[in-house]
């Protein structure tokens, strides 16, 4: 009943957050008792959470489990942030019900159910499409917003449909799948900020609260990209002229992502929009697992979604801190800031590690897997360029912080201990006294110490995930079992079937729970109830590997 906690936690502590917000401080408290909550609850969720409601089947696994924790982890880990840097107003709420959203849509076994609920997830994007400003321009991004909703809905409905197969005008039924799997990738590219759709993205940075992208450029397309993976992979065996030129589309789109991502990185001075940048860059890796339409693309996709999510959360974090605590985001007047935040800078590392990893490293094998699944061979080069371009830009934020710092660096408190003055009484040397002076006035020495309070914030989720990107926390395991829609969409498995053997689904394929005389795909059999096929490994924790 974890699954269902979690998401009754999720959607209660969303509306009772909008409900309180004219009330600043009970509206602070509910919203991290909400998220702290949430995450204790994702905790638990494993393979023996299932859920039966309105017809439909919802199965968790390892790996929905550590996603969703780690969504959650961040969100609070933000929104602790922001206590210091500035309180995302209506944040925490929509980051509740986009994680409500999140989690049916991962562990729904109805590709229709699963693909809505995705949808659905993307709608609290909207309450923090902007802050305080011009009329025009919030009018403007509000806008982008909702267009952009719409697009995600009209993709993922039609992909829903497409799924039943119901019967159409004409024998060959490509031309339609064709058509939802290109509604369905542009939907997530749009959502992404995938080029040529950066415009609304970039566009977001600058309005938005500092906090605001983790959500709307992170969490929600990495939710969206794992459903939409699944939907396409279970694609695989069917060709046909339309479906290649859907998939040469997502190509193109991937392409210029990965190339052009950096490169406008690189050119701007803005650190938000830097961050907007990189993180579109990053999400071209999912638009390559979705224009693969294999299996195969599956396990890699996993790995690269829990690194780009606890990464790129670092990031935005990094942003918010380093414009904080030096007044300024430009980096004309950020220079020196590196010998003034030094924890900032190991932080920034940890991230930049964790995102491109090593020769050998999960995530740098996950990253050149997809490319070579994703786009033809002779592109291959392309995920060397991508790692070249993505050194340079970080390399350019580190560099400018080791330059002389100007006058607004240096004026500032940076990361330099500050420790109130303790008056003690003329003849009073008691270490009692000093000790009591000392407890009466850590609430003085933590508001002034706030910067350091912030950057090891950012270097704690650095940290987490650089121990993500080789496989910590469980997630070699996890990776291996999937989602619910990974079986569900799944091919029919060869061979025959005992008769003492759980029949398949009505399409052919195998529901969570159920054991297959063949396992058509490397992932671990769902429900605790059931035991694992023959000659696999079951899942009992989520440190284990399963389905090798």
């Amino acid at each position: 009943m974890t699954l269902l906690a979690f998401v009754a936690i999720c959607g209660g502590g969303s509306v009772l957050s909008l409900l309180v917000q004219q009330y600043h401080r009970v509206a602070r408290i509910v919203a991290m008792a909400g998220l702290a909550a949430a995450f204790v609850a994702a905790l638990f969720i494993g393979p023996s959470d299932t859920l039966t409601a309105g017809g439909g089947d919802l199965f968790a696994s390892w790996y929905v489990g550590l996603f969703l924790t780690l969504a959650a982890a961040g969100c609070l880990a933000l929104c602790l942030l922001g206590l210091t840097v500035g309180w995302p107003e209506r944040l925490a709420p929509a980051a509740l019900a986009t994680l409500g959203g999140l989690a049916i849509a991962l562990c729904a076994t109805d590709p229709a159910v699963a693909l809505v609920a995705a949808a659905a997830s993307a709608s609290p994007a909207v309450l923090v499409a902007a802050r305080s400003g011009r009329v025009s321009l919030l009018a403007d991004v509000r806008l982008a917003e909702l267009r952009t909703l719409a697009l995600i809905v009209a993709g993922t409905l039609f992909a829903a449909v497409v799924v039943f197969g119901l019967a159409w005008n004409s024998d060959d039924p490509t031309p339609v799948i064709g058509l939802a799997f290109l509604a369905l990738g542009v939907a997530l590219a749009v959502r992404s900020g995938a080029v040529p759709f950066h415009v609304p993205t970039a566009r977001l940075s600058r309005t938005a609260n500092r906090l605001a992208p983790a959500l709307v450029l992170v969490l929600i397309p990495a939710g969206l990209g794992l459903v939409a993976v699944s939907w396409s992979s279970g694609r695989h065996d069917l060709s046909g002229d339309w479906l290649n030129a859907a998939v040469g589309v997502i190509q193109v789109i991937a392409v210029m992502t990965l190339v052009l991502g950096a490169v406008g990185a690189l050119l701007h001075d803005e650190v938000e929009e830097i961050g907007a940048y990189s993180i579109i860059q990053d999400a071209a890796f999912v638009l390559l697992a979705f224009a693969a339409r294999d299996p195969a693309a599956e396990q890699p996709t996993r790995v690269w979604l829990l690194v780009f999510v606890a990464a790129k959360f670092g990031l935005v974090a990094w942003i918010a801190a380093i414009s904080w605590a030096f007044g300024s985001s430009n980096l004309t007047q950020l220079r020196g800031w590196l010998r003034r935040a030094p924890i900032l800078g190991l932080g920034l590392v940890a991230v930049v590690v964790a995102t491109l990893g090593w020769p050998g490293n999960p995530v740098f094998e996950a990253r050149a897997t997809l490319i070579r699944l994703g786009l033809p061979s002779q592109l291959s080069p392309l995920g060397s360029i991508a790692i070249v371009l993505s050194l340079a830009y970080y390399a350019r934020l580190l560099g400018i912080g080791l330059l002389a710092p100007t006058g607004l660096v240096q004026a500032a408190v940076g990361e330099r201990p500050q420790w109130p003055a303790i008056p003690v009484a003329e003849g009073v040397t008691s270490r009692t006294r000093h000790a009591a002076d000392l407890v009466r006035r850590i609430p003085g020495v933590l508001r002034m110490n706030r910067t350091i309070g912030a950057s090891l914030l950012v270097l704690a989720m650095g940290a987490l995930a650089l121990a993500l990107s080789v496989g910590g926390f469980g997630a070699t395991g996890a990776t291996q079992t999937g989602i619910a829609l990974d079986q569900a969409l799944a091919p029919a498995p060869g061979g025959p079937v005992d008769s003492g053997d759980a029949q398949p689904s009505a399409g052919g394929s195998p529901l969570p729970g159920e054991t297959p005389s063949a396992a058509p795909r490397s992932v671990a059999p769902f429900g605790a109830a059931t035991p694992a096929p023959s000659g696999s490994a079951a899942s009992s924790t989520p440190g284990q590997t399963t389905g090798d």
